[in-house]
């Protein structure tokens, strides 16, 4: 069973008083309820799904490390860069991350001489991603000159050309994956809601097999490459003024029945506070018996980024 978005509106109204049997009134009576119906229904919608019965969605992470043409002994040291040369059979993109002032770096050799300038700061270290200029991949040399102390750590350089320096990937024992940038509405990350494939057999994960940082990073081994499918409780799509009434609402008729309930409770304050104050009553126990439902998922949708 499917809610569209007039049915829900529909279901208010009638609780509103303000519809004419099975049909939606639009006249000088239901235009301000229906104005701000969007509005009440997002927030619904929200207490519904962050605090009753998840929308649960997923998205698949491709972790696969590119060939690092410097050896991961020293890659991954943290290393004096006041005086650091790499002599290198080709490279054609570069990472790394940098703590300290006055750092340059000069790549000679094969394709176009470039110069790196780089201000910083002690106590953190900061990225940098960039194009090597070397078109034909062949042999090139790097150095890094600083007159005051300077540090490089998780450096790597990629044999592959990247369209776009954003597009460099990161190098270190661990990768970090911004579940916000992945997922647009991601709310968070639940216990045991991660699959690890590796040669087309998937097996869940241990909680020692990956971690958190915060709320909504997810941090991988780079030595457990494959294919993570990832699942997470979602925020819900928003209604807007412009939302079609033939839009089919991504919750499950527990939540459709309900959020009438509380729209109507926030839009008839002002006719009839006793009567809002009783269909508030009757969504907060609705959502409390959906709190203690132990099966609390809703319907899922897939997304795939390739990283």
């Amino acid at each position: 069973m499917s809610y569209t978005w007039k049915d829900i509106k529909l279901a208010t109204l009638q609780k509103l008083f303000a519809a004419d049997g099975n049909l939606i009134v639009n006249d000088e009576s239901t235009k301000d309820y229906l104005a701000a119906m969007p509005y009440a229904a997002n927030e619904g919608l929200l207490r519904l799904a962050t605090a009753g019965k998840f929308i649960t969605n997923h998205i698949s992470i491709n972790h696969r490390l590119y060939k690092n043409l410097i050896g991961d002994d020293k890659a991954l040291s943290i290393l004096d860069a006041t005086d650091l040369t790499f002599e290198l059979p080709a490279g054609r993109s570069i990472y790394f991350e940098y703590s300290g002032y006055g750092l340059t770096l000069y790549k000679t050799g094969s394709g176009a001489d470039t110069e790196y300038s780089f201000d910083g700061a002690f106590g953190y270290y900061h990225t940098f991603k960039g194009d090597l200029n070397n078109d034909d991949g062949g042999p090139i040399t790097l150095h890094f000159v600083s007159e005051l102390p300077a540090t490089i750590k998780n450096i790597a350089v990629y044999e592959t050309y990247f369209p776009e320096d954003n597009d460099i990937p990161m190098y270190g024992k661990y990768i970090k994956y911004d579940l916000r940038q992945l997922a647009p509405n991601f709310y968070n990350l639940f216990d045991n809601s991660i699959v690890y494939e590796e040669g087309g057999r998937p097996y869940y994960l241990n909680t020692t097999d990956y971690y958190r940082e915060s709320d909504h990073i997810l941090v991988l081994p780079s030595d457990k490459q494959g294919m993570y499918t990832v699942y997470y409780h979602a925020y819900p799509t928003q209604i807007t003024a412009l939302t079609d009434d033939d839009y089919v609402m991504m919750i499950d008729p527990e939540l459709a029945v309900l959020l009438p309930l509380y729209m109507a409770s926030q839009l008839y304050k002002d006719d009839d506070n006793g009567i809002a104050t009783t269909y508030r009553n009757e969504f907060e126990v609705g959502l409390e018996a959906l709190i203690n439902t132990s099966f609390q998922t809703g319907k899922e949708s897939f997304t795939s980024e390739w990283v």
